[in-house]
């Protein structure tokens, strides 16, 4: 996933309606309902939206009604630290370190900021535990195929992509962790959009711990990340998106961590009747194209918006073994049937548990719950640890 859209694009990283207490925030793709039920709770909340990423972000937080310039200071701070991580890692910001490290592959090592490091870093995890199916130096590709711009009208020929393939692969980045520093091989390119994102959602939140904020939710483009709890006291509740209709598919409930949702209808063109997703596989070259979307449930948003792009790459085998298989993670992937129903498999139990998923009445879906293969034992750690202090 690429982070940043251009001017001419409109934001694709929508993936949920926020419907607030006091309302409806009708936004792009997906529904997150903030259950609170009585006007007696101390806790009410304060919302504000901002552009930032090439995408919106929309900040809530939860203070008592007498603490309205403080709740306001909050909403602030949470746009300051995800503002400060576009900053870093954009690719339109011609002063980014991302865009530094683009710029100077080739010549050797350059210092990077403690933030950029933690998130190349975290990628190189990621690359590694999805047998590459996510790889930040990805951009060549990404380029190749048009979806910077949005305007590409045919599909690259095999010969194009053999000429670019050399340029992506984990042993294109080093990173040396005593010097903080990071070097990328002559004519390879970064893009951080598969995982920026969440961390940025993951700084905020630190940012808002940091402050004694009771509970609060944050969502970037659709990829959300949630403090304490709503005062109600019920899990947050999200409505996922039927990947083919203006509409829902099922909700979920969870009462802690982040959701990251990947998806073949965020940015894609069409040619010759044929959808092309901007989800690359970096092994292959090609779009990957078995799996509508996926969405991952994870302790923290760095670690759901990596493995939701790994495991759609990955399929709908191994993209589900590899969620079944991480501790503390979950997940939904959905795909088309042989009779045109939509096939959900999962790893929730229905209606119970910290996360559970329920199906939306009436949809043309089938349920799958995946059996575990792995003995928790034996599962790998799957969520880099993240040093969220704000800085």
């Amino acid at each position: 996933m690429s982070m940043i859209s251009t001017g001419k694009d409109k934001p694709w990283y929508r993936r949920v309606w926020l419907v607030a207490p006091l309302g409806v925030l009708a936004v792009a793709l997906m529904w997150v309902t903030f259950l609170h039920t009585s006007s007696q709770d101390d806790l009410v909340p304060a919302h504000r939206t901002w552009t930032v990423m090439g995408t919106i972000l929309e900040a809530t937080v939860y203070r008592p009604a007498t603490a309205t310039v403080l709740a306001s200071a909050d909403l602030e701070a949470a746009h300051g630290a995800v503002l400060k991580i576009d900053q870093l890692m954009s690719l339109y910001r011609s002063d980014s370190e991302l865009v530094a490290l683009n710029t100077q592959a080739g010549t050797g090592p350059i210092e990077v900021s403690a933030a950029t490091f933690q998130v190349l870093q975290a990628s190189q995890h990621y690359t590694r535990l999805s047998g590459g199916a996510l790889d930040v130096t990805v951009q060549p590709l990404v380029q190749l195929w048009g979806f910077y711009t949005m305007e590409r009208n045919s599909i690259p020929s095999m010969e194009e992509i053999q000429a670019v393939l050399p340029r992506v692969g984990a042993d294109r980045l080093e990173l040396d962790g005593s010097a903080g520093t990071a070097a990328l091989a002559t004519g390879s390119r970064l893009d951080l959009g598969s995982i920026a994102k969440g961390y940025a959602i993951d700084q905020a939140i630190a940012e808002l711990r940091a402050r004694g904020v009771p509970a609060a939710l944050i969502d970037l483009g659709g990829n959300i990340g949630v403090l304490g709890q709503p005062p109600s006291g019920r899990p947050w509740s999200v409505g996922i998106k039927h990947p083919r209709e203006d509409s829902l598919i099922g909700l979920l409930r969870f009462k802690e961590g982040a959701i990251a949702t990947s998806g073949d209808y965020d940015r894609y063109f069409e040619v010759e009747g044929q959808r092309v997703s901007h989800l690359l596989d970096p092994r292959t070259g090609f779009p990957a194209e078995d799996l509508y979307s996926v969405t991952v449930i994870a302790p923290n948003a760095t670690a759901a918006d990596a493995l939701s792009t790994a495991a759609f790459v990955l399929g709908p085998e191994r993209g589900m073994a590899l969620i079944s298989d991480c501790e503390d993670v979950e997940g939904l992937l959905i795909q088309p049937d042989s009779t045109h129903r939509l096939l959900i498999q999962t790893t929730l139990p229905t209606r119970k548990g910290s996360v559970s998923f329920v199906l939306e009445s009436g949809t043309a879906a089938t349920l799958r719950p995946t059996v575990e293969g792995t003995e928790p034992s034996s599962r790998p750690e799957c969520v880099w640890p993240l040093g969220l202090e704000p800085e």
